[in-house]
């Protein structure tokens, strides 16, 4: 049975080791983080995709539907004693204001999916300045202390000593 040393013990490893410990855990750090932004990128495109397709569809329909809409009203306005170059005209002005609004509507929802990868793009900036100012706040009884955390990991993974 391997002994376990108590938790004041002095740590045996030397600066190399536990310079070796720090970027480990820097590098499990940095890549969850880029785990979790693939995996919320991944998210995002698949909705942003959902968005561009049913709003693709919508406008389609709606291009159809005020063509049809369009030459109704254009006849119902030329039978009411509009000219028809008037009816026409009026007609293709309502059409355009729909079409301006829809268009707005899509690029309103695509900002919106922007920002929230923005937002994770921050975090992992964010991240990285605190393990910046965590490193340089590092003194020889905080390499000890995290030293120590790390052999007991080690020793409880394992149930072995490290080497």
């Amino acid at each position: 049975m391997v002994q376990k040393p108590p938790p004041d013990a002095p740590d045996e490893r030397g600066v190399v080791e536990i310079v070796e410990a720090i970027i480990d855990d820097t590098r499990d750090l940095v890549s969850a983080h880029v785990e979790a932004l693939r995996d919320d990128m991944t998210e995002r495109f698949s909705s942003l995709g959902a968005t561009l397709a049913s709003s693709l569809l919508a406008f389609s329909i709606m291009i159809v539907t005020a063509l049809l809409l369009g030459i109704a009203l254009a006849t119902t306005l030329i039978a009411i004693g509009l000219p028809a170059w008037a009816a026409f005209w009026i007609v293709t002005g309502a059409a355009a204001a729909l079409g301006v609004a829809l268009v707005r509507r899509t690029v309103r929802k695509a900002r919106d999916t922007s920002k929230v990868a923005g937002h994770a793009a921050e975090r992992v900036k964010d991240d990285v300045a605190w393990i910046s100012d965590e490193a340089s706040r590092v003194t020889p009884e905080r390499l000890a202390d995290t030293a120590g955390v790390h052999e007991r990991e080690h020793v409880a993974k394992t149930g072995s000593q490290p080497a």
